[in-house]
């Protein structure tokens, strides 16, 4: 696995020069098959994920096309996140999943069932979000 940093501060991979990121905001993890993982990194203004015309907090996610992520308030577009690995590097990102607008009613498309996407787990007694362990 490869893993890069993305924040704030000038060591990073991807430099965001954005005063809502964090000096060490989240970390792009790229597995041997070619997906590509953020993981944030603990950050005061979170990491967060546009799928299917709506924002979510994140702690770690798969993306997909289509997808568009936020550090902060700061967006970064999909291919200046996989050109951090560079030209000869394996990015496959994930099958596109949108949604279909039909009057007032929204239609999900899927080619397969849709996995679900949830709401942080948090502790119920200190308030923290919790990440699932896979």
């Amino acid at each position: 696995m490869k893993v890069k940093t993305i924040g704030r501060e000038g060591s990073c991979d991807l430099v965001l020069e954005h005063t809502t990121a964090s000096r060490q905001h989240a970390r792009l993890e790229l597995a041997e098959d070619g997906s590509m993982w953020v993981v944030d990194a603990e950050s005061s203004n979170g990491t967060f994920l546009n799928r299917n015309d709506g924002w979510i907090r994140v702690l770690r996610v798969t993306l997909c096309i289509g997808d568009r992520i936020r550090f902060g308030d700061c967006e970064v577009p999909l291919q200046r996140l996989s050109a951090v690995f560079g030209r000869r590097a394996n990015v496959r990102l994930g099958e596109k999943h949108f949604s279909l607008r039909q009057g007032s009613k929204t239609v999900t498309a899927w080619d397969q069932p849709a996995p679900s996407l949830q709401k942080p787990r948090r502790n119920p007694l200190t308030g923290q979000i919790e990440e699932d362990r896979l």
